[in-house]
């Protein structure tokens, strides 16, 4: 089951509030260079408490009609990820400040965090409407920020139905249409982008790019290669690789394995010598995805010894190296590009073969040692901890780290999201849902919730009709993201309609390539006659996803049966 997006925060204002909290607890960072190279150094610095400092300062702020200290301690809220402070500080904000267009943009902004569509269709109407305000200006600025990333699917929700598009140009018509496309809803998407072209714009890069991409999700593969041909000529230096990408996801792998080594062993007269070595990278990733280890090996050592991507190249090795069980040699890379500052990946990864070698401790200063304030990922970094304690098979410790992460940040989402799941993973699924049901109840109408709920309630065969309903609700949002199109086809094959179930599990499997979209697929294959098209299925999937335990888990359970 696929999880929501981590809200990232952006701009200086959030930094220097969380750097000013950072120095008023004196706190300092210490590190060292652990002299054993699989010994992992604890963490000794002191955290300050964002929550507390936040809160009082919204006390503060609350009591106060001056409209900075509500926005500064907006900043706060949104720097420490405490999102019921910040909308309530937003909302402050919108009615001490009314008039002011900047204070109405960032308002916006928290309600599209919050889910807080209705609010957020107001704040942006009342924008537009302002005598002072330009709409078309103020478009140019408000919506290319919220096209790209996790908040794209809230501003869809906003901005796709509340706009006039006769009225709008054409560069925002395409800024709209890739907005749509990162929603995962591919025919308005389209749509947009040939709108935008018949009025003379959706010809930059960025939107020919994704017009190629998303022809190529809905199967459409001459159109998918005629725009990425588009790109390369538009914009050769940049988007040398773009006609090689579609080819990947096409599943034209011949293609673009030809077309990359073509590129590696360019001579030097060549126009295509700038870009061999990352034709050599492009070769080395493709055969680790494709299972091809030995050769993947060969070529991220290359790549190693001539110094070219190094941490990356050390990285892949690794992974490389513990797929083929030599546990040690990986531990160590991946424990040297921690000590380097490398982020989560290696850590994840090295924490898992130290919880194997019984090593908690060490296995949680690793995610401990990047616990600041000052980071932007800090919900990822809570979930990853807890998650890798859950892997290890320490349940009751990853619902306490993730109790404890909401302490520090309540109520936030993702971590919600993460407790609901962990929750039924141990098998305390009436608690899991109750989780999902607190979280539907603070954000109505959010297709991540509801797809969640739905799933969780197919899943356990629980009231498979509402679970139905949750899971298209989901999809009319967002109606080509590949975990929902998975959820109605799990929830249609539990309800006994397996034929009906297929093509939407083929076509999730064929979005995403996500293990267990195929491992869903494979059981409905199974149960519907076809062994051997899911024992295909299943044997692509282990290629690409080696390590997918509910992957492993279906072909384990069928493997006898004939």
């Amino acid at each position: 089951m696929t999880g929501y997006s981590v809200f990232k925060m952006s701009g200086s204002r959030c930094w220097m509030w969380i750097a000013m909290l950072w120095l008023l607890t004196g706190a300092a960072s210490a590190s060292a260079e652990p002299g054993d190279p699989t010994r992992v150094e604890p963490s000794s610095s002191k955290q300050p408490d964002c929550r507390a400092t936040v809160e009082s300062l919204v006390l503060e702020a609350s009591a106060d009609r001056d409209p900075r200290r509500t926005d500064r301690a907006l900043d706060l809220a949104m720097a420490c990820h405490h999102i019921p402070a910040a909308w309530q500080m937003a909302s402050r904000l919108w009615s001490l400040d009314p008039e002011n267009p900047e204070a109405l943009q960032r308002v916006g902004m928290v309600a599209l965090q919050a889910w807080k569509i209705p609010e957020a269709r107001e704040v942006y109407a009342s924008l537009l409407a302002k005598p002072d305000v330009e709409p078309g200006r103020a478009l140019a600025e408000i919506l290319p920020p919220l096209s790209e990333g996790p908040l794209a699917p809230a501003a869809w929700r906003v901005f796709g139905s509340m706009l006039d598009r006769e009225t709008l140009s054409p560069p925002t018509i395409a800024t709209l249409g890739r907005m749509a496309c990162n929603s995962d809803d591919l025919a308005a998407c389209a749509s947009l982008i040939s709108l935008a072209r018949t009025r003379g714009g959706g010809r930059d890069v960025r939107t020919i790019r994704l017009a190629a991409a998303a022809a190529a999700a809905l199967g459409e593969e001459s159109t998918a290669l005629e725009e990425a041909s588009l790109v390369a000529q538009g914009d050769p230096v940049n988007h040398r690789f773009a006609q090689i990408e579609t080819w990947i996801t096409l599943d034209r792998l011949d293609e673009a394995r030809a077309a990359l080594q073509k590129i590696a062993t360019a001579d030097d007269a060549s126009p295509d010598t700038p870009f061999r070595r990352e034709a050599e990278r492009r070769l080395a990733l493709l055969a680790l995805s494709q299972g091809e280890l030995s050769e993947a090996e060969r070529l991220f050592s290359d790549r190693l010894r001539a110094d070219r991507g190094s941490a990356e190249s050390l990285y892949y090795l690794a992974v490389i190296a513990e797929r083929q069980g030599r546990a040690d040699s990986a531990l160590k890379a991946y424990l040297q590009l921690s000590a380097a500052g490398a982020g989560l990946p290696p850590r994840v990864r090295a924490a898992r073969l130290l919880f194997a070698q019984g090593r908690q401790d060490d296995a949680l200063a690793l995610f401990d040692a990047l616990k600041h304030p000052a980071r932007n990922n800090t919900i990822e970094i809570e979930i990853a901890r807890s998650r890798a304690l859950a892997e290890a098979g320490f349940g009751d410790k990853a619902i306490e780290s993730i109790e404890g992460a909401l302490q520090r940040h309540p109520d936030h989402p993702e971590l919600l999201y993460h407790q609901a799941v962990l929750l039924d993973g141990m098998g305390r699924t009436a608690a899991g849902i109750r989780v999902f049901e607190r979280l539907l109840k603070q954000r109505p109408d959010e297709a991540n919730v509801m797809n969640a709920l739905g799933y969780t309630l197919a899943d356990r065969k629980r009231q498979l009709p509402r679970a139905e309903k949750l899971v298209r609700a989901a999809l009319d949002q967002r109606p080509d993201n590949a975990a929902y199109l998975d959820s109605l086809g799990w929830v249609l094959f539990r309800r006994g309609k397996t034929q009906d179930a297929l093509p939407l599990l083929e076509r999730a499997w064929r979005l995403s390539k996500e293990a267990e979209i195929a491992a869903h697929w494979g059981e409905a294959l199974w149960a519907s006659g076809d062994r051997a098209a899911a024992r295909r299925v299943w044997a692509q999937a282990l290629v690409l996803s080696p390590e997918s335990k509910p992957l492993r888990d279906v072909i384990e359970r069928f493997a006898e049966r004939r």
